[in-house]
């Protein structure tokens, strides 16, 4: 399995390393860890010892994630490990691609007209509506573990199970939800989360067939969200018939998603 860490410093650090003695202890099978900062010499690069399983790759997230998922095949089995701190970048991925693929519709952000009742709900002008279960601040690199750290309690909630029945809510709200996409950024092996690279190619291959399969002059929408079992960013995508090429909220603005 292909790890594909964005970010090389503190928190891409960490997520190198743990894979390594993760591997080393026979804990969990690590093919190759790629590592995409966009300086030369992240911190990884100057504190990891070198080995043949990492690799430096120097880009702007967006800029390597454009070729490397539409190249991906629905069989690979590469994990995305996203640090704490990023923009929503598989949302973002789907807008670059699918404005530029199907400019004959527009592709728009639409603020959500209900929230789903989770602790902490905040929703920024052209931004993600960040959801967590937590109104308290979790430590970094919590798993997410069945008893609750802060707590001490059985962690009872899951996003998952919270967002699919957001959905009814938003229909009530008059936002009919056409698709649900969620990636999972779960907790793998030793502190690293991580979702399925593969799932977003998946979305936009469901995403298309969707729009040729609607009736001619309808809008559609999704609900994208990349979720842990706590937290998570979540956008409503419409594309509706039209020429004119939509760029509001992008490029998207970078606060908390898992």
């Amino acid at each position: 399995m292909r790890f594909v860490i964005l970010g090389g410093g503190c928190y891409g650090s960490f997520y190198a390393r743990q894979l390594l003695r993760a591997r080393d202890a026979g804990a969990f099978t690590v093919g190759e860890i790629v590592v995409v900062d966009r300086n030369e010499t992240p911190r990884a690069r100057r504190e990891i010892e070198p080995t043949p399983a990492l690799r430096f790759v120097k880009s702007d997230w967006e800029a390597f994630l454009r070729p490397y998922l539409a190249s991906l095949g629905a069989d690979a089995e590469d994990r995305l490990v996203t640090p704490p701190f990023t923009p929503h970048l598989a949302l973002a991925w789907l807008l670059d691609r699918l404005r530029a693929e199907r400019p004959e519709r527009e592709w728009i952000l639409e603020p959500f007209r209900r929230f789903p009742g989770t602790p902490f709900e905040q929703q920024a002008a052209g931004g993600p509506l960040l959801v967590s279960h937590a109104d308290w601040e979790c430590p970094v690199h919590c798993i997410e573990p069945a008893t609750c750290p802060a707590t001490r309690g059985p962690r009872d909630w899951d996003l998952d199970r919270t967002v699919r029945g957001f959905e009814a809510a938003l229909q009530e709200a008059g936002q009919l939800v056409d698709q649900l996409h969620l990636f999972h950024c779960h907790h793998v092996t030793y502190g690293v989360g991580a979702y399925r690279a593969a799932a977003v190619r998946e979305a936009y291959e469901q995403i298309t067939g969707c729009i040729e399969g609607a009736a001619r002059g309808r809008a559609a929408r999704f609900l994208v969200g990349t979720i842990s079992h706590c937290h998570g960013a979540l956008h409503l995508l419409v594309s509706r018939p039209g020429t004119k090429r939509v760029t509001a909220a992008s490029p998207l603005p970078r606060p908390h998603s898992p």
